[in-house]
């Protein structure tokens, strides 16, 4: 039985696993992710011996014949991979699709050294760092710097045993992949939901139609028409590399499979030559470092995101994003795909939903860089040995193929998509089904302000008395307090102040209040305490007095998506010419902006959400990152901006003015609370996406069919 047979064994047995015992499986993941790394263990020192023998074989003048034709080759490839994808984009239906996914935080985007990343300035720290460009330059310097030194012979033979060795452990750890794939897909089957998928059908499907019409057909049928080796051939002789690339997730792990198979295939039909061998050691690790057909289809989920917001998309923006992001994927995709999203001004939050889609296709897109690297290695080496077979007869039954399977593929999924595509739900319905952790205590919401009471200043013992504590809070400030469908009250101070009442041992009561009258409410004792996530600045002091903060709030900007960069730090807003900030019901800030912007004018808001609803000048709000990802989720076109200068605002629970008594107890619980762990809680769940988390136990057989408490 061949290798290959046997990790579709062990995936098919690994998934009825998983779906047997569901999320018990879980941690069977560690096994799979310990069998990659020792499928990792001879990767970069096979590409350092490989790449350094390999060009050290080689005469200047085949080095220079590589460069340019190997280059022409890769280029080729790019060119029929980006026509592809936007013939791809074809298939998304004609529906409109309001964006669903989104995160309640922003996250911090990786910024990528590129001096560190492909110098080689300390190469040991390039490969224990797991930096493959800079180890690759490293080897090609050397390799090329042997060209000219006269004894070089022993070395080679030192570099090809190393090689040898290198390859024979890769090959004994590869015969245990079906035992790791189990493992893996196990544990992928056991805990992957089904919600997830069926709201991004639209890409997933296109995406792996599109990557199993390319593995079998464009690019190997391209390598037999320029080769005349057998289309069938290429196919026998590489499908154990593709099936590991696509099993562990990985095409590092069998580029030692790659070049022997390169080699012994060549050697079939061309014949054996020392030049063709060199050209694999050298092709197929150095292709790894250049945009591979793996990293090339996120463009197709940036055109996706766009058919998602309903942005259309022109040849011309299509032909500018696909090559800008071609050089940006020579980096990090993380990097690539928020840039070429705001390219096309598409809503930032879509990143997320590439992260989580990527579970699901990096297998694929792992099989397609694996198929990248044969089709470099294979092409390229023809190439420069001059055995590439230009038949237009060949070459146009290929075209006119290729362009009869893309078309059919697209004319079958639009019809597919059109008739089983379901709307997503809009974020308005997702908001007004969020729930509170738990309902603590008794609880009565006022929509209305309720008067003055006339009680006085609010106790501890007097709040006891009474049975009830009332709350003043902010109808619409996501994500501390707002209100869902039905008069509901959610969100993170909700639950912090049911938790204060529950410890008090009494019903809590919610009045509405506006923060220009906040010192007249708490005063009259219509309310006893105020939260909104507060900030406790200066100007608020005159209107309350505040505990010790619950929270750390991280400064931020609101701004459009496709101002993000604008905004990114001090240097790009002191640029600006002139713009406009708004704030929120305090004048704190505007001394401050007006002496570090001196081109800002600044505008104050009575309320977070009239930047979102109301007519106005302002380019950006000034605003809390945990409020502003929040609003960033109801408005989808809009982004946060964490400050440059990693500002934090403190937030307090606000009393009335000389409530020393009060005041003296929340600072007092508010520790307690800290010191338990229930802030941070609340903050994962309101502040740090947890909220939007599927929290349902993975369905599965053992569990729901039947039945065993295990």
């Amino acid at each position: 039985m061949s290798l290959s047979s046997q990790i579709f064994i062990g995936l098919g047995l690994g998934i009825l696993t998983g779906v047997f015992f569901g999320e018990l499986v879980a941690d069977w993941k560690l096994v799979g992710d310990l069998y990659v790394q020792f499928l990792q263990v001879t990767v970069l020192p096979y590409i350092v011996v490989s790449l350094i023998a390999g060009f050290a074989k080689l005469s200047m003048q085949q080095v220079n014949m590589l460069a340019v034709r190997g280059g022409l080759i890769l280029v080729g490839i790019w060119v029929v991979t980006l026509i592809s994808i936007y013939l791809c984009s074809w298939a998304f239906p004609d529906t409109g699709i309001e964006a669903f996914f989104a995160s309640p935080q922003t996250d911090a985007r990786e910024e990528v050294d590129l001096f560190e990343l492909f110098v080689p300035a300390n190469v040991f720290y390039s490969l224990s760092n797991s930096m493959v460009p800079a180890v690759v330059v490293f080897s090609l310097l050397m390799g090329i710097a042997l060209i000219s030194v006269a004894d070089k012979a022993v070395v080679i033979r030192i570099f090809d045993a190393l090689s040898e060795a290198l390859t024979k452990i890769n090959e004994f750890v590869v015969k245990a992949t079906p035992i790791g794939i189990f493992f893996i897909s196990a544990s992928a089957a056991g805990t992957l939901t089904i919600d997830e998928l069926s709201r991004v059908q639209v890409y997933l499907v296109t995406y792996i139609v599109f990557a199993l019409i390319v593995t079998f057909w464009i690019f190997p049928a391209l390598i037999a028409a320029l080769s005349g080796i057998p289309y069938k051939e290429i196919l026998h002789t590489f499908k154990d590399a593709l099936v590991t690339a696509f099993a562990t997730g990985n095409q590092f792990v069998v580029l030692p499979l790659i070049a022997e198979n390169s080699k012994q295939l060549l050697s079939r039909y061309h014949g054996k030559s020392d030049t063709s061998d060199s050209a694999i050691d050298v092709i197929v690790p150095i292709s790894f470092n250049f945009p591979s057909l793996g990293k090339l289809l996120v463009i197709l989920f940036v055109m996706f995101a766009a058919w998602f917001n309903s942005i259309e998309v022109s040849a011309i923006d299509y032909a500018v994003v696909a090559v800008s992001g071609l050089f940006s994927l020579f980096g990090s995709i993380h990097v690539a795909v928020p840039y070429m999203l705001d390219m096309l001004r598409v809503p930032a939050d879509m990143y997320q939903l590439f992260l989580v889609t990527g579970v699901v296709v990096g297998r694929f897109g792992a099989m397609l860089a694996a198929l990248h690297i044969i089709c470099i290695g294979l092409l390229g080496t023809l190439a420069l040995t001059g055995r590439i077979k230009l038949s237009l007869s060949a070459i146009g039954g290929y075209a006119a193929v290729s362009g009869a399977v893309l078309l059919v593929m697209v004319v079958l999924l639009r019809g597919y998509f059109s008739m089983f595509t379901p709307d997503s739900p809009d974020r308005q319905v997702a908001l007004a089904n969020i729930t509170l952790l738990e309902n603590r205590v008794p609880t009565t919401v006022h929509v209305e302000p309720q008067g003055d009471l006339s009680e006085g200043l609010a106790t501890p013992s007097s709040i006891r008395d009474r049975g009830v504590l009332k709350v003043g809070y902010r109808p619409q400030n996501l994500p501390c307090t707002f209100l869902v469908e039905g008069d509901q009250l959610v969100g993170f101070d909700v639950e912090f102040s049911q938790l204060l009442a529950e410890d008090l041992g009494v019903a809590i009561e919610y009045v509405p209040f506006e923060l220009e009258t906040m010192g007249e409410s708490l005063d009259s004792g219509e309310i006893d305490i105020a939260l909104s996530c507060l900030a406790s600045l200066p100007d608020r002091y005159f209107q309350a007095s505040f505990t010790q903060p619950y929270l750390m709030l991280h400064l931020g900007w609101v701004v459009k998506d496709y101002d993000r960069n604008r905004f990114g730090d001090a240097d790009s807003i002191a640029k600006l010419d002139t713009f406009t900030v708004a704030s929120v019901s305090t004048h704190y800030f505007e001394a401050r902006l007006e002496r570090l912007f001196p081109n800002a004018n600044a505008i104050v808001l009575g309320s977070a959400i009239d930047f979102f609803t109301t007519e106005h000048d302002a380019d950006a709000l000034l605003l809390s990152v945990e409020e502003g990802s929040a609003y960033a989720y109801r408005y989808p076109e809009y982004t946060v901006v964490p400050s440059a200068r990693a500002t934090t605002i403190p937030a307090g629970i606000a009393v009335a003015r000389g409530n020393v008594e009060l005041t003296e107890f929340l600072n007092n619980w508010i520790l307690l609370k800290q010191g338990e762990g229930t802030v941070d809680a609340l903050q994962d769940y309101w502040m740090r996406g947890g909220v939007t988390r599927d929290t349902t136990e993975r369905w599965s057989i053992v569990k729901d069919v039947l039945q065993w408490d295990l």
